[in-house]
């Protein structure tokens, strides 16, 4: 299989995955309107209750992010720089892409960058 075959087969994949992630994110939205239309009980129930929803919303916000990063890559594929790392330029490893469809940056790029956000906290 070719570069571009494989590249094909990729935008099919994170097309079907951001069609997932806006469901999923819909249905949860809607489950926290639903929670905090239907708040009663004693305080456990409400401290459970608002458990449930910020863990719901945490869900939610990754999956938000997880989208973003795929609409970014579609994005890439428009412009022609689908697949180059965005720091180093070098092509990133289909192996890699295969595995994270929406890699900005190749292990190399990603790992120091990922540092340097550590060091800086």
């Amino acid at each position: 299989m070719t570069r571009n075959d494989l590249i094909r087969s990729l935008v099919n994949k994170l097309q079907r995955r951001a069609a997932e992630i806006q469901e999923m994110v819909r249905t949860e939205f809607a489950e926290l309107q639903h929670v905090s239309d239907h708040t009663v009980g004693d305080a456990g129930d409400r401290g459970i209750e608002s458990h449930a929803s910020e863990l719901t919303s945490r869900m939610a916000e990754s999956e938000s992010r997880e989208l973003a990063d795929i609409e970014e890559a579609l994005e890439r594929l428009r412009d022609g720089t689908f697949g180059d790392c965005e720091d180093c330029g070098k092509s990133i490893p289909m192996n890699r892409l295969q595995v994270v469809p929406h890699a900005r940056r190749c292990v190399r790029c990603q790992k120091a960058s990922e540092n340097s956000q550590l060091m800086a906290v």
